[in-house]
C-alpha cells in the first residue's frame, strides 16, 4: 500500500513538472521588453544644466535663508504611538 502511495505521489509530482515545462513556452502572460532610449530625444544641448530651478555644475542648488527664529514646541502631552496635530502659523515674534 505504502509503495503504491509513494508510486502515485512521485509520478505526479513528475507529471506536474512536464506539465510546467511544456505551458511555460507557450506566451500565456505577453512580456515587456524595455527599450534603449534615444540620445537626445527632447532636443536638449549638451554640456547644459536643465531643471525646474537654477543647477550649479557639481549638481547642488544655492539656498538663501532670509530669516529664522525658534519656536516653542511642547509633545510632553502626546504619548509614543498617538498621532499628532500639527497646525503651522506664523512666528508671533516677527
Amino acid at each position: 500500500m505504502k509503495l503504491d502511495l509513494y508510486t502515485k505521489s512521485i509520478l505526479t509530482v513528475i507529471a506536474i513538472c512536464l506539465t510546467i515545462n511544456v505551458l511555460k513556452d507557450f506566451d500565456i502572460m505577453p512580456k515587456a521588453y524595455a527599450n534603449e532610449p534615444l540620445k537626445n530625444e527632447l532636443n536638449l544641448l549638451p554640456n547644459k544644466n536643465y531643471g525646474l530651478i537654477p543647477v550649479n555644475a557639481d549638481g547642488t542648488i544655492d539656498v538663501n535663508i532670509k530669516s529664522s527664529s525658534e519656536m516653542k514646541v511642547d509633545i510632553s502631552t502626546i504619548s509614543t504611538w498617538d498621532k499628532m496635530r500639527v497646525v503651522i502659523k506664523e512666528n508671533e515674534d516677527k
